[in-house]
């Protein structure tokens, strides 16, 4: 389904005269947490801020761009701003996939939102990464913590093996190996018909799935082991031509919404899973918690992955994958603490913090200009 949202110029006392709509590309559907507010309501506040000189036509569901596509498109100018999942590109983005694979460090997910897009916007070696990919970083996100949903009961370590799991590749793969399951990677639009058909046993991911991709139609239990969260990539991405054409005022402007938007969407996906949860539960799903010999499981991986991780990155030509962990965690720890005196569920609050931490520090006339 393609959702266009076309924004001109406000006319209203004069105010300026409207530029070409540029294209704004995120494969989620339109009514994800996601893409609602980070790229549908974005475009308009961006259009009302810039009084219509910079207006984006919203395109969702992979109707412009496909999920392996999307890097490489907004590189090549397909979309000016973009959504990407870098678990399709390890090879190109070898960084951002040694920081997503390190999502079991800490599971809170708006930790991990804010920590990554600081890490995105200010590392050295993640801001030459995006360079050479012909992107410009404007901020991360986090999906809600991941869970395993399923058509059979899987509620201890004995009964997840053998299981087929969607994992969302790298360090979820792994772990689905660790505890003798067998990791299916593909993409989260073909949850539904995995489950459905038979081909996965579980699918791992948000819950706010069960609604979003319809998975309370096929999923019977789920298991609430917090199997990491995501945030590898990025939510915005924009092309570096059409950045460095942008006035330093408008690039003001986008980093003022990316600001509340990196919050917001963290409040409105959480939201999301609660209802999703609720409903599933009415309508028969059981709910299981993981036995003591899963949980104790999951622990021993994340300590034994690390070293996979920093391997994995050297592999892919990364000089000094010790030093970039340790920065991440250095961030990550920063906003454990920063986060644990705001509101969760205040996205003022939130986006307030985001500006004076984050996007303040950053410069309009010289960022993502080199």
């Amino acid at each position: 389904m393609t959702m266009k949202t076309a924004l001109m110029a406000l006319t209203a006392c004069g105010l300026g005269t409207a530029a070409a709509a540029q294209n704004a590309n995120h494969f989620f559907a339109e009514r994800h947490s996601m893409v609602r507010g980070p790229y549908v309501e974005f475009a308009e506040r961006v259009a009302k801020e810039t009084e219509g000189a910079l207006s984006f036509t919203v395109f969702t569901g992979g109707s412009l761009l496909p999920p392996a596509a999307s890097l490489q498109g907004v590189r090549d100018g397909v979309a000016q701003v973009t959504y990407h999942a870098g678990t399709y590109t390890p090879a190109e983005l070898p960084v951002a996939n040694l920081i997503g694979n390190a999502a079991f460090y800490n599971t809170d997910p708006m930790v991990m939102a804010f920590a990554s897009t600081e890490f995105g916007l200010t590392n050295p070696a993640a801001l030459e990464e995006w360079r050479r990919n012909g992107v410009v970083f404007g901020g991360g996100y986090s999906t809600s913590e991941y869970v395993m949903m399923c058509n059979t009961p899987v509620e201890t370590l004995e009964d997840v093996q053998g299981k087929r799991l969607r994992m969302a590749g790298g360090a979820w793969s792994r772990f689905a190996e660790f505890v003798g399951a067998v990791p299916v990677s593909i993409p989260s639009s073909e949850m539904y018909t995995g489950l459905d058909t038979g081909s996965l046993d579980c699918a791992v991911a948000a819950a706010d799935a069960l609604d979003s991709f319809s998975l309370s139609d096929v999923v019977t239990h789920m298991n609430t082991l917090a199997v990491g969260n995501y945030y590898s990539g990025f939510e915005w991405g924009y092309n570096r031509a059409f950045w460095q054409d942008l006035p330093p005022e408008q690039r003001a402007v986008l980093f003022d919404q990316m600001a509340y938007y990196l919050g917001q969407h963290r409040v409105e996906f959480d939201k999301d899973v609660d209802k999703a949860v609720s409903a599933a539960i009415d309508g028969g799903m059981q709910v299981f918690e993981p036995d003591q010999a899963l949980t104790e499981a999951l622990a021993n991986f994340v300590q034994a992955d690390e070293a996979v991780l920093i391997e994995n990155a050297k592999s892919r030509g990364v000089g000094n994958p010790e030093e970039l962990l340790a920065d991440y965690k250095r961030m990550v720890d920063r906003w454990d603490a920063l986060l644990a005196e705001v509101d969760h569920s205040d996205a003022e609050a939130l986006a307030e913090l985001a500006r004076t931490e984050i996007y303040d520090k950053l410069d309009p006339e010289a960022y993502g200009v080199d």
